[in-house]
């Protein structure tokens, strides 16, 4: 489960650096388009607005694909919000500022932890191990839906050949995973 989680987020920033849209849809639009197929897991939407000549973009695919079944995916995504506040555009550049709002999944992570610690020595089979982990992340996540975190970003994208494209940065990431990259800076900054 926790392998599955971390290919998720190692997803997220491969797709984020390889998000586009279509020709002639506005930076607003590619931003609304692709978040909207991120929060219902849409592997088909998200592909479109994808750089699909990138060598990661199979790996992306294969890991989008299982968290697409995946209770622990939909869990993660089902409580992302987001509202446009505004955008700029001069030339080949545009500026999207965004309002993302998710579960605290600090909180959240920090509570599956806690139980996947004790799961850890109650002499469970890898598989029992596994299938606990998951509910214990879910169950995390349901438990602090209502403890949100959110985040305004600027979302830049710079206008490719053909279409705009997001520019990925870790504000982007961290509002989307509702603080996770935030809360894994700290748990790395405290182990060095």
């Amino acid at each position: 489960m926790l392998k599955k989680f971390l290919a998720f987020l190692t997803t997220l920033a491969m797709v984020f650096a390889f998000v586009g849209c279509s020709g002639g849809e506005s930076p607003e639009t590619a931003v609304t388009n692709y978040l909207t197929a991120f929060q219902n897991l849409d592997l088909e939407t998200i592909d479109k607005y994808t750089n699909d000549t990138s060598e990661t973009t199979d790996t992306a695919d294969d890991a989008i694909s299982d968290l697409e079944n995946e209770e622990t995916g939909k869990a993660f995504v089902e409580n992302l919000t987001f509202e446009i506040l505004s955008s700029t555009e001069e030339g080949d550049t545009a500026t999207v500022k965004v309002s993302i709002t998710n579960v605290d999944m600090a909180n959240a992570m920090s509570q599956a932890i806690s139980e996947m610690i004790s799961l850890a020595f109650a002499g469970l089979s890898e598989e029992e191990l596994e299938q606990k982990s998951t509910e214990a992340m879910i169950s995390a996540i349901a438990n602090n839906k209502d403890t949100t975190y959110t985040k305004e970003v600027d979302i830049s994208l710079v206008k490719g050949e053909n279409n705009w494209l997001i520019v990925p940065d870790n504000d982007l990431a961290d509002a989307i995973t509702g603080g996770l990259v935030s809360y894994a800076e700290n748990i790395n900054e405290a182990f060095s």
